[in-house]
């Protein structure tokens, strides 16, 4: 029987909710770790491959390319950091430069990018082409 954890839970297709479990010293400031059991059990997230999109709950959202993108490391019982995601929780680097009571907050983990669209835009600018020229 597979261990049931409480996140990332799903809410559309590739896009994900969860809290901030802590910090670790073991990551970059480009990445974040979430327990790698839970990666399996509740996602589609290749862990180590695949690319998010962060947006806290209570954060004005920016636009969509301007936010900071992060690998996704699958934290296993022997990192830094797994004790903080327990549940599946998201941990940032120890070097995470934005407000630093964000331990417990609520975060939208947007993976539809990496895909989807795997970055490749050119369909993406010729949607848009597209839209703006009919």
């Amino acid at each position: 029987m597979q261990a049931a954890f409480l996140y990332p839970r799903e809410v559309i297709a590739d896009m994900y909710v969860s809290r901030v479990g802590g910090f670790s010293s073991e990551l970059d400031k480009k990445e974040i770790g979430i327990n790698v059991l839970a990666l399996s059990a509740n996602t589609s997230i290749i862990a180590n491959e695949t690319e998010a999109r962060l947006r806290f709950f209570d954060e004005k959202p920016r636009p969509y390319f301007l936010k900071r993108r992060y690998k996704i490391v699958g934290l296993e019982e022997h990192m830094d950091g797994y004790n903080a995601s327990l549940n599946g929780e998201v941990v940032f680097s120890e070097n995470f430069d934005g407000s630093s009571d964000v331990r417990g907050r609520a975060v939208i983990i947007n993976t539809v990018e990496s895909f989807r669209i795997d970055n490749d835009y050119s369909a993406v600018v010729e949607a848009l082409k597209e839209r703006i020229w009919i």
